[in-house]
This record gives C-alpha cells, structure tokens and sequence, in this order.
C-alpha cells in the first residue's frame, strides 16, 4: 500500500516507476544468477533502450511504377529439375507393420542394383583434355541414371553420349539387361506385327516407291547379340528423370540412315521427311545412328582384351615363314568372343614380350598412336548386321549343283580387335593434305613427378566420337572410356549433302500419225441436227376444258 498523502496513480505513472517495473521484467525473462550485483547494467540497457526500427520516408522515394523482373533464362528449367532431384534423394519410406506381422515375416534379402559407371570422374577425365561434360551437367547425368537403376531391371549402365536437338538434346544411357529381375511375358501379350507391302498413300510415299532400291531381307538380330546386344535409353534435356527406352535397330533403319543426312529435333515421335523416305520416326533414327556410332568408334587400347577365331591361323610359306596378317576376312557368321588379357607371369620375360607396352602401362607414350588403339566394337556389315544372315530357306539350286562352283559373294571386312590405323583415310576436296587419318590422337598435360598420363582418341569420320585411356607406370593395362557429343552425323569430308534426285518424269505419249478431229460450228450441228416435232393440234373438247 503507498505511504499517508501519496495517490497510487500518480505514482505508477511516474518515470521511476516505469523504469522499475521494466528493470524487474527484464530481469524476470533473463533470470540471472547474481540479480542484485548486475541490476545496474540491466537499469542501464532498459534507458539506453532498443534502437528504433528504420522509418520509411517518401522524400526520397521514387513514384514511378516499378517492371515486373522477368526470371532469368533456364529457371523453370532448373527449379523442375531441383524439385525432381530432391524427391530422387528422399529415401522410399517404409510400410507400416503391425508388431506380429513384424515378428512373423521373414528378412527380405535386398535387391542387387545393377553396376553404374561413376560418370562424374569419366567426365574429369575428358576434362582433362578439354573435352566432356561439366562438373554441373555430369553429376545431374550421374543422379538420373541412378533413377533409371532403380526403375528398370539392368545389369549394367553407363552415359554413352549426348545428341544435339534444334529443340531439344538427348541424352543416352547404355545398358545390359539383367535376365534374372526381368518379368515374364504373359502368353497374351504379343508383339504387334509390322505392316509389309502397304499401298502407298500420298505423292511423297508414291515417289518413294519408283526407283527404290531392292529391300533387304536380312532379319534384325535378336536382342542381346550384335548390333542389339546393348539396350539403349535415352533422356531429353527438358528432364534428365524421365527415361525412354528406344527399339531395338533393324538393317532397314540401317540402310536407310546411310543414304541420308537428317539433324535431331529432340521429338522422339517425329515424322522424317527424307527423300529417300526412311521407314520409321525419329526414335528409329535415333537408334539407328547410335548402332552406326556404337559399331564404328567404340575404340579400347591394344591387348586390353583379347579374342579367338577372328582371324585365321597365320600361315606358312614353303621356306617356313610366317605370312602377315591380312586386313579383311569374311564377314563372321558367329561373333568371336571378346575377354580381358590376362596378365602374364612378371618373371616370365617371353610371356611379357608380346604384351610389353601394355605389361608395362605404355610408358613410352604408345597410346599417341593409331596402331596401339583397337576397335572392340564388331564391323557393321551392308545388310545392317554385325553377324553374316543366312536364310534357312536358302538352299542351294539343281543348277548351281551341276556345275559346281558358286561364286562368293561374302562381304569382306575388318578382323576383329583391328588397329584403328587400318581405317580408310579421308580426303577433303581442295585441301593442302592430299588426306587425314580417321583418328587423332593427343596427350594431357601432366607433372614431371606424375606416374599417370591420359590420352584421348578423337575420330575424324564421326565428329564427337571420343576416348580416354589413363595409364599408370609399371602397372598392366589402362582405364579407358568412350564418349560422343555431337549431332549425330557422320563427316562429308567437305563436301555439301547432295540427296538422291527425284525419279525423272515420264514422256509423253508419241502423237506421230494421230489425227486431230476439228470443233464443229453451231450451224454445223443445226445442218445434222433432226428435225422438230410436228406441233400438236387441239380440238374443240380440250379448249372448252382448259377454259373451265
């Protein structure tokens, strides 16, 4: 209670009151140990007070209508792929279980992923040699091909390259399928049967069919052999999450994409509009000129891998010597095998010689060279086949028997696991160099003190087409990768795409000894013309019943 003569509200409206009563609420949040030896400097913080807020004045202000800021380039883009990576991130959650369910149900035994490249350290190997994606673009790539592990039952999976589009690129996976996650096909289910010898519809499919060449008649190769032994998936840069799986390649789209020259748009269900007309949409396309790529340029250093039957057993001349090596054999009708080498015994000094420079890393810079690289990637044949087709139809004629001797009419190519030295060299039209080898080859810059070194293999036939190899000192071998970024199409070597011309129009019809009648006037037809009727005369009756 206030003292005798003192107003209770005069006295809580005093100043000291005030700053009391704030002393002990700041005291009271705070709760400091010692209250009564640091009331002073809570006293002290109360009538300093808070700095006051910034006031906003519009003396200064300007009164102009301010633009909306338009969002910079690719943040849409960039804000669906975070929201897509974000939901990749989070781990599936688990189903809820009752306790006896829990206790009764037996361990599951986690599902084996198929094996993924590490494309992040693929790229900063390219890297190292100005090539590749960056650091950015791979680690997205490497995130959306762990996606596709997840959704789809693969054995192995790696980046195989990036296609430009004029709409968008395309980014593709190569895979090996896993037959033990792979679901079985229910007996109704049956693939849909392709049209053969259709009418043609429209002019642009009539042209087409005049002048056309002979259609093949090979049969596509069965999925996991040949040119279809890898799967393809491919993504577009709109979204790297969502995956397509592309058809497997036919010798028709084959043959098809060799007599054409068409740039991407990045639609898979686009329509080619080619002359000649190629049978299929663009996915088809697409395939077709990976297989080409694939077949083509997959490159590896020598005595990585070896094989057995591709080439035939060296043979003897009469004084016992070996011949060389041919360059061309018959087409194979069953691939040859590819397995890795098998490091030979370190003491072993005839086994190492054979294989020196890979026993020994190539220390000597032997990767700088076309005939230390090797396809690995089988030759694609004419009929649009890796593997020679041979109809089980085909039988040999009564003719043919007699006189016994068949011409050979087998394709010949490259033995497999050749040098990349033996391609055929290109030639520009008006240029200095009478020609340039189909692969070049340079080495990365690296430090004295390093025991690494990485080289790269660049082909000049199908620009994009790379290759690393790291190798290490006094280590077999060397890791090696292949690569393609690019359009997609193979060099004119200087020369402008020229299609094939239109079917030449046909002659008229020989007027020699028609003879042309002339149009006769209208007197003409009135001489000729039949006379008129004779007018009818009426009698008394019918007049009396037409004025009625």
């Amino acid at each position: 209670m206030p003292g005798n003569g003192i107003d209770e509200r005069a006295l809580k409206e005093a100043p000291t009151w005030q700053h009391l009563t704030s002393v002990v609420a700041h005291m009271a949040i705070e709760r400091p140990a010692n209250s009564i030896e640091i009331i002073e400097s809570f006293s002290h913080s109360v009538l300093n007070g808070k700095p006051l807020p910034s006031q906003t004045t519009s003396v200064y202000a300007d009164e102009r209508p301010k633009p909306k800021k338009l969002l910079p380039v690719g943040v849409q883009q960039q804000t669906e792929w975070a929201t897509n990576f974000g939901l990749q991130l989070v781990p599936p959650k688990p189903v809820k279980k009752s306790t006896e369910e829990e206790d009764e149900a037996p361990e599951e035994e986690t599902e084996d992923k198929g094996e993924l490249a590490d494309v992040v350290s693929e790229q900063q190997n390219f890297q190292r040699v100005g090539e590749g994606l960056s650091e950015s673009e791979s680690f997205r790539v490497s995130v959306a091909l762990k996606r596709l592990l997840d959704k789809e039952p693969l054995a192995k999976a790696r980046f195989w390259g990036k296609i430009f589009g004029s709409r968008r690129d395309y980014y593709i996976a190569e895979t090996k399928i896993d037959e033990n996650r792979v679901p079985e096909k229910e007996e109704n289910q049956e693939e849909p049967a392709e049209i053969v010898g259709k009418a043609p519809e429209t002019i642009y499919q009539a042209l087409n069919t005049y002048g056309a060449r002979e259609a093949i008649k090979a049969q596509p190769e069965e999925a996991g052999k040949g040119v279809n032994e890898n799967r393809y998936y491919v993504a577009t840069s709109d979204d790297l999450t969502e995956w397509f799986l592309l058809p497997d390649v036919r010798p028709e789209h084959i043959a098809a994409a060799r007599q054409i020259q068409k740039a991407f748009t990045g639609d898979l269900s686009a329509v080619i509009d080619t002359h000649p007309q190629f049978p299929g949409l663009e996915k088809h396309y697409l395939r077709a000129q990976i297989a080409r790529i694939s077949q083509g340029c997959t490159v590896a250093p020598k005595d990585v891998f070896v094989t057995e039957g591709a080439v035939e057993e060296e043979e003897e001349d009469d004084e016992g010597n070996k011949k060389p090596r041919r360059f061309e054999v018959k087409a194979y009708e069953e691939l040859p095998p590819i397995n890795p080498q098998e490091p030979p015994d370190a003491e072993d000094a005839e086994a190492i010689a054979p294989v020196k420079s890979w026993f020994y890393g190539y220390k000597a810079d032997e990767l700088l060279e076309g005939k230390s690289w090797v396809h690995i990637g089988h030759s694609l044949l004419a009929e649009g086949r890796c593997s020679k087709f041979k109809p089980e139809d085909e039988e040999p004629q009564e003719d043919e028997e007699e006189e016994g001797a068949v011409p050979d009419n087998t394709e010949l190519i490259h033995p497999f696991l050749c040098e990349v030295s033996n391609d055929a060299a290109l030639a520009f039209e008006g240029h200095s160099r009478a020609s340039f080898p189909a692969w070049t080859f340079r080495k990365a810059y690296r430090n004295e003190s390093s025991t690494t070194r990485t080289y790269l293999a660049r082909s000049t036939l199908w620009p994009g087409a790379l290759a690393y190899a790291v190798a290490e000192d006094e280590k077999p071998g060397a890791q090696f990768q292949n690569l393609y970024i690019g359009n997609g199409l193979k060099s004119l070597k200087g020369d402008v795409f020229a299609p094939r011309l239109p079917p030449r129009t046909l002659q008229e019809f020989p007027s020699n000894g028609i003879k042309l009648m002339k149009d006769c006037t209208y007197d003409d037809e009135l001489e000729f013309a039949p006379l008129p009727p004779p007018p009818v005369v009426k009698g008394d009756d019918e007049e009396e019943q037409e004025d009625e």
